[in-house]
């Protein structure tokens, strides 16, 4: 059995490995994680500086999203 759950964490460890130097390597090209939708704090942030309403600030904010994807 320990020799099972030392296999099953050497994976685990080899997974969680692997994303961080994917996530690593995204920062080396400049790319950033950006949410699929803005979140509170971004729509406060936006309405506070124009007139838009947060629909319509959700709505660029997706399309932006979605120009790149």
């Amino acid at each position: 059995m320990a020799h099972q759950n030392m296999t099953a964490s050497t994976i685990g460890s080899r997974a969680l490995a692997t994303a961080l130097d994917a996530v690593s390597a995204m920062g080396q090209t400049g790319h950033t994680m950006t949410p699929k939708s803005p979140n509170t704090v971004m729509l406060n942030s936006a309405s506070q500086r124009n007139d838009l309403g947060e629909d319509k600030i959700r709505q660029i904010f997706v399309a932006m999203i979605e120009a790149e994807q």
